[in-house]
């Protein structure tokens, strides 16, 4: 054994085989040191303040989710298959709540008006018109309930009822997320 040559160091490697890397060099001990300590903050104060700009930017994802319908970045009171089914099965019907509120508008009008038979008729008509629209609402959450417990099992209706209610008392075009089945179609 004499001394080694540069021909001993060479390593062939054969054409098919590529060789794989993570495409950027290592970072010294002292470069991810720093960036570990830049990353992490070094007193409350700034971690309060991260907390709210992550916070903050959590929210504008929500809001923006609510609006377009995303389903990925949706709150966690609208999140999951589970309010997607009830939100569906509201949407595809006919709701009360769509003409509930021009119909107390027209109740407000009339009780503007200086004839008492007139205020008493307004009065008689919000009242059967604000039952109708708890009965609609009611009927609306327990189709959901049902349709949910059909597909997903009874363990996965929690709060189900009360989401479809409150959702089957807005108008269409008021409610968010926003609808994706039209009126008299099929819950996906």
């Amino acid at each position: 054994m004499g001394r080694r040559t540069a021909q001993d160091d060479v390593v062939v490697v054969p054409e098919a085989e590529e060789i794989a890397g993570k495409g950027r060099p290592t970072p010294k001990r002292s470069e991810a040191r720093s960036a570990r300590r830049k990353a992490t903050p070094r007193n409350p104060k700034e971690a309060a303040e991260l907390r709210r700009q992550r916070q903050r930017s959590e929210r504008q994802l929500a809001r923006q989710a609510l609006l377009s319908g995303d389903e990925k970045h949706l709150p966690a009171r609208d999140a999951g298959p589970e309010r997607r089914l009830a939100r569906d099965v509201v949407d595809s019907r006919f709701t009360y709540g769509q003409v509930f509120f021009a119909l107390i508008f027209i109740t407000f009008a009339v009780a503007l008006v200086n004839n008492t038979i007139a205020r008493e008729a307004g009065n008689f008509g919000a009242l059967i018109s604000l039952t109708v629209m708890v009965i609609d609402g009611a009927r609306n959450a327990r189709k959901a309930k049902v349709a949910v417990a059909e597909k997903y099992g009874e363990k996965n209706t929690v709060g189900i009822s009360s989401y479809a209610f409150m959702r089957a008392l807005l108008p269409r075009r008021f409610r968010r997320p926003p609808p994706k089945v039209g009126r008299g179609g099929v819950p996906l």
